[in-house]
């Protein structure tokens, strides 16, 4: 079983699962925008929670001990990818529906090399979670 694969998973789970509750709900950018609509911050509180669930979820499957070992490495990257693939698709559909990547009046922005902080984060996650995928399957029986 392959422990490093596991720990980069976890690394890339860990981005979706802690980081957007932690910036979402102590920054007046989201939850506890005063100009954004009370149905509107229903619903990322709902994100929140879905997504943190899923990623405890995900993060209990790869650690837990007993049988099955390479479906629960599998059924935790698969509902990883469901998370990030849902957020690719927000993200190439903005012009749709009049989104943005970040909230610049909040502070965050670009990132290395230009690119947007989220997309740069979510994107190095999600190599992260595949280069751990390959490596946990391989090993897991």
């Amino acid at each position: 079983m392959s422990r490093f694969g596991r720990v980069l998973m976890s690394l890339a789970i860990a981005v979706y699962t802690f980081i957007p509750p932690a910036v979402d709900l102590i920054t007046d950018s989201h939850v506890f925008d005063a100009d954004w609509m009370p149905h509107a911050r229903m619903h990322t509180v709902w994100l929140l929670g879905v997504t943190s669930g899923v990623g405890l979820i995900a993060l209990y499957l790869l650690w837990s001990s007993g049988e099955n070992g390479r479906f629960r490495t599998n059924l935790a990257g698969l509902l990883s990818a469901v998370v990030f693939g849902a957020f690719y698709l927000s993200a190439s559909t903005i012009s749709l529906y009049g989104g943005s990547l970040s909230d610049m009046s909040g502070g965050v922005g670009k990132g290395p090399f230009g690119i947007d902080v989220n997309l740069f984060t979510f994107t190095a996650a999600t190599a992260v979670l595949a280069v751990g995928w390959i490596f946990s399957v391989r090993s897991r029986t």
